[in-house]
């Protein structure tokens, strides 16, 4: 079974599919709530990412929890009182569940296609403090950051340079970091932790960081 980590604190998981469709279908008792969706949809990749997220949220629970969405997209849990973060990225997913504050959780697979849109999410502040030496694992775990820093937020319109700030952090193959959101007059500040994996690196947040603001631009 291709569990590639479970966690209880916080409570997460990430799952590699290796499965056909079929098979993670096999692996859930009530398939009747899922063909819906799979008769909707045609490309088998897609199938079988949305069932490994199902099967790993199974996992982590001990029992099948179906998966409801917002108006805004962002998932949550029809009968269970936990917020969900949901992220995937080639053949892995991740899940995130936290019974407290809203969460948020993005993985990324490793390549060297985040040279191309380094100037679309870091500013030139945030771009000094890149090591060259690991340039790419270093912008993967700051465009993780900004993705989950955005998930939690659940906000319209946000602008990855001017509403979402990192604050200098060297890079480490693990670590947390602070970032902040200028898109509401809250100015939250989270605490986020990062990973860097052989294929994917990962970024996390379960709460807010106290102390931290920054002023509205």
């Amino acid at each position: 079974m291709p569990l590639y980590l479970k966690e209880t604190a916080p409570l997460m998981g990430i799952w590699k599919v290796e499965e056909s469709s079929d098979h993670l279908l096999s692996m859930l008792e009530n398939t009747s709530d899922y063909l819906p969706f799979l008769e909707r949809v045609q490309f088998e990749h897609r199938k079988r990412e949305w069932l490994a997220v199902r099967v790993l949220l199974k996992e982590l629970l001990g029992e099948e929890s179906l998966i409801a969405y917002y108006d805004d997209g962002a998932p949550c849990l029809s009968a269970k009182d936990l917020n969900i973060s949901i992220s995937h990225t080639k053949d892995y997913v991740a899940v995130l569940l936290s019974p407290r504050l809203p969460v948020g959780i993005d993985i990324e697979y490793r390549g060297k296609r985040i040279l191309n849109v380094r100037s679309r999410f870091l500013s030139e502040e945030e771009s000094d403090f890149i090591d060259a030496k690991q340039e790419i694992e270093h912008l993967l775990i700051c465009w993780c950051a900004k993705e989950t820093l955005f998930k939690v937020m659940r906000q319209q319109e946000v602008d990855f340079i001017r509403h979402l700030h990192l604050l200098p952090f060297p890079y480490n193959t693990s670590g947390s970091l602070t970032g902040t959101e200028t898109r509401t007059q809250q100015a939250a500040a989270y605490h986020l932790n990062y990973r860097v994996f052989d294929d994917f690196v990962l970024a996390f947040t379960t709460e807010l960081s106290e102390g931290h603001r920054m002023n509205q631009s």
